[in-house]
């Protein structure tokens, strides 16, 4: 088990909730970072078991090792964080910036552009960015276990240390990691994200009761032959 760590989430979205909670009941130190502090606080408050603060987005990512974007990154707040994340990791959980063309097909075709974690790493060149997450929907945070196993969470990103570390990270959390490669991969694990909602939306599982958790684990079946990893 890693040590524990001082971590920002910046977000106080579904996805930033769940995972912060996640993160402070592993005994990890969480830094909730917010555009609006007063509401980063009182959340903070309610999940943190004492091991979670509420502050500005900047504040959080400034006091931190690590920061996970728990949002669809924009511009203006990438550019703040700029000065605070040099060579810290940053691990960005968003699927994508934009959304595909009608007839893109996820079962035959990775996305021709950008995905959000090489645009952010664009955004913050001295950080060292990865992605992951990206296919975990908020509700596995409260109930990340299937048959007695985490939920699989695919990492990507170019640069070794961190990704280590981050990997590292998640397996004191309920959650299996799985290094899914570099990060132009981050367009791949898009695609099944893209895949697993289209047959949501198609087939309506979610308004019939089954699992998230049992779609995510056939990513973990599909994933990684595309991705050229080993069975």
């Amino acid at each position: 088990m890693t040590e524990t760590q001082s971590i920002a989430v910046i977000g106080t979205g579904n996805m930033g909730r769940g995972l912060a909670r996640v993160l402070a009941a592993a005994g990890h130190t969480v830094f909730l970072g917010s555009r609006e502090p007063e509401r980063a606080l009182a959340i903070a408050t309610e999940l943190g078991a004492g091991r979670m603060r509420g502050m500005g987005n900047v504040e959080a990512a400034s006091r931190a090792s690590t920061v996970f974007l728990a949002y669809h990154s924009n511009d203006t707040l990438l550019e703040e964080l700029a000065p605070v994340t040099e060579g810290k990791t940053v691990v960005d959980l968003s699927t994508y910036h934009e959304e595909p063309p009608p007839d893109f097909n996820p079962l035959t075709q990775v996305p021709a552009f950008e995905s959000s974690q090489e645009r952010t790493a664009r955004r913050l060149p001295r950080a060292h960015v990865l992605g992951a997450f990206q296919v975990t929907w908020a509700q596995l945070f409260d109930a990340p276990l299937l048959d007695g196993r985490g939920t699989p969470v695919f990492v990507v990103g170019d640069h070794a240390g961190a990704k280590a570390s981050l990997l590292a990270l998640i397996r004191t959390l309920p959650f299996e990691p799985v290094d899914a490669g570099g990060l132009q991969q981050a367009r791949t694990v898009a695609a099944m994200y893209f895949l697993v909602t289209r047959l949501a939306h198609r087939y309506g599982f979610r308004e019939h009761g089954h699992d998230w958790r049992t779609f995510v684990r056939a990513l973990d079946v599909l994933l990684p032959p595309v991705l050229g990893l080993a069975p």
